[in-house]
């Protein structure tokens, strides 16, 4: 295998049409913003402790943790793009794998332990199966986003993108 060979994919821009700097930097923003959307939500849960159950509660407590540990890696990356520190964004890469896998195995477990009326009818399971769907291939892009801007600039700083 020759040195330049790498096994993912190598992006020169964001959604066809906006350079991979300017998508990044979009895709993190969103990300941040979503990270926030989830922790309102699962803090929202949170005050009617007393009439839920304890494993509810912590499901509810795993995903605001999660969901904040993404969101300050989401900023780490944001702050790597700005001021163009690749180590940051490879920290990022890293940390927000795990965080993103964490939420989605939370996000299932929610889905299972919450058989309640909402999930009784069929386009209700349907809709929540295409949520996580789309939410997974959206986390694969933007990791794969993320991880193309960091390879492209390790390459611009030094002669390989391979993390020493």
């Amino acid at each position: 295998m020759k040195g330049s060979d790498m096994p993912l994919p190598l992006l020169r821009r964001c959604c066809g049409c906006v350079s991979l700097h300017t998508g990044c930097f979009i895709l993190c923003i969103m990300s941040t913003l979503a990270c926030v959307a989830n922790i309102t939500a699962g803090a929202w849960d949170l005050p009617g402790h007393i009439d839920r159950k304890p494993e509810e509660n912590l499901i509810s407590m795993s995903m605001v943790m999660f969901s904040t540990l993404s969101a300050i890696t989401n900023l780490i990356a944001l702050f790597g793009i700005i001021w163009k520190r690749p180590s940051k964004l490879q920290w990022s890469l890293v940390f927000n794998s795990v965080f993103i896998f964490c939420i989605f195995l939370v996000a299932i477990v929610r889905c299972l332990f919450t058989m309640d009326e909402f999930f009784q009818t069929p386009g209700n399971i349907v809709l929540a199966v295409f949520l996580l769907i789309g939410g997974a291939l959206y986390s694969l892009y933007y990791l794969t986003m993320v991880n193309s801007l960091y390879r492209l600039m390790k390459l611009a700083y030094s002669e390989t993108a391979i993390p020493i």
